[in-house]
């Protein structure tokens, strides 16, 4: 007998307890038999005392008789009474937070024990075990809003969905303070499989919540420079150079951003400070018609050279020199302006030149020679001779060009020179 075996270990005298204990079946066969034999009679009377001693010796061992508790197929707890589980059911149906939570309580069944009374369960520790052995019952957490409940899931998950959602509206780069405009909780504990919710159902849910967001925000805004033109009689008309280099200045605004689900309810500037100035751009300019004599003024106009270009049709969009050691004029105009010949002469080249694009050279004796670049088409062939005014090629923007005009040379005994007193432009 395993129960016997059990009681001993906690017995001074295995050997004579156990045989006593055996005994007992006997006893009332004896006193039946006592009541016939005066003898006899004296001698039940001492095994009675020893029997007598055997049971407060076990008492005093703390032997006594239990519950053996099976739930829902598994061995969960050794009690007292069957009063001990009710006690347990109830506490267990406290502790799940469902109002259907005592359906889903199975019915135990009991065996009677013999065992020490320190190893009796508690109704707390019976109600954990029911818990724990019961199938329809999870540990989860609940999502409520303003008290109520309107999820179920694992903790973790609802946590860390919650908070993706409190920091959804975050703005990059602010000091951000985020919270639900209701009042939001996770609860723990123990729920039914039936109310756990599934995860879409708890994303609707949770991306329902409606965030205020307070984010105190600090940009850097451009002041762009201003510009500022300084002439010089030191240099030709045409001639331009920067000499000082603009610089953009910074304004640092600080703004206080209030905002429910993303969009901004107010917006207010605590702070606005420039940080950096800006600088202005200083562009040297040449205002000098010319650096020859009055004399060499009025032999480049006698040598008989009209305006390539009609007047009022163009702009003058860089000069001869320009700072950039610019060897031509250039001439604004719409493509497909015609350009004249600027005097008679015979054409010595017309066709694709590299950086000209589609140009005309036309000789005009005495070592004058005028080069038309950029054109968009051409009007004439080499060998060709014109007359002044002539329409030699059209105005375009082909070669090295940022755009359409006409870069008008002047070259005299093989040098570049400025045409501008040559074609009444100074």
């Amino acid at each position: 007998m395993k129960e016997v075996d059990v009681i001993l270990k906690h017995l001074p005298d295995r050997e004579t307890v156990k045989e006593l204990i055996y005994q007992v079946g006997f006893l009332k066969n004896l006193l039946n038999f006592a009541k016939s034999n005066k003898i006899m009679m004296r001698i039940c009377s001492l095994a009675l005392i020893g029997i007598m001693s055997l049971g407060v010796s076990i008492a005093a061992a703390g032997i006594t008789l239990g519950l053996k508790v099976n739930y829902a197929g598994a061995f969960i707890a050794t009690i007292k009474n069957s009063g001990v589980f009710d006690t347990a059911r109830e506490i267990a149906v406290n502790h799940i937070e469902s109002s259907d939570a005592e359906s889903v309580i199975e019915s135990p069944s009991f065996s009677m024990t013999l065992t020490v009374s320190n190893r009796l369960d508690s109704a707390v520790a019976v109600a954990d075990a029911i818990i724990q052995n019961t199938g329809d019952v999870v540990e989860a957490a609940a999502l409520t809003v303003n008290g109520e409940r309107v999820a179920c899931a694992e903790a973790e998950l609802i946590n860390s969905l919650v908070e993706a959602r409190r920091t959804a509206f975050d703005i990059s780069g602010a000091q951000n303070s985020s919270d639900f405009t209701d009042e939001v909780k996770t609860v723990t504990g123990y729920f039914l499989k039936s109310e756990i919710s599934d995860s879409n159902e708890l994303v609707s849910v949770i991306d329902s919540l409606d965030v205020k967001t307070v984010s105190v925000l600090t940009s850097d805004t451009e002041i762009p420079f201003s510009k500022e033109t300084v002439k010089t009689s030191k240099q030709l008309i045409g001639y331009s150079k920067i000499t000082t280099a603009g610089q953009n200045g910074i304004t640092r605004k600080t703004e206080n951003i209030e905002a429910i689900n993303g969009e901004i309810v107010t917006r207010s500037e605590l702070e606005s400070v420039v940080v950096k100035e800006p600088v202005t751009q200083v562009t040297t300019v040449g205002t000098a018609i010319s650096t020859a004599s009055a004399a060499q003024r009025s032999e480049e106009r006698s040598a008989g050279f009209i305006c390539p270009l009609k007047r009022g049709s163009f702009v003058i969009t860089s000069y001869y020199g320009d700072g950039r050691n610019h060897k031509g004029i250039d001439l604004g105009a719409d493509k497909g302006t015609s350009i004249y010949a600027a005097a008679s002469g015979t054409v010595i080249f017309s066709g694709y030149d590299g950086d000209y694009g589609y140009s005309v050279v036309i000789d005009h004796g005495n070592g004058y020679k005028t080069r038309y670049a950029h054109a968009s088409a051409l009007c004439v062939k080499k060998g060709q001779t014109v007359n002044q005014g002539d329409v030699v090629a059209y105005v375009g923007s082909t070669g090295y060009s940022t755009g359409n005009h006409l870069h008008f040379e002047i070259i005299k005994n093989g040098s570049r020179v400025n045409p501008v007193s040559y074609i009444g432009l100074d």
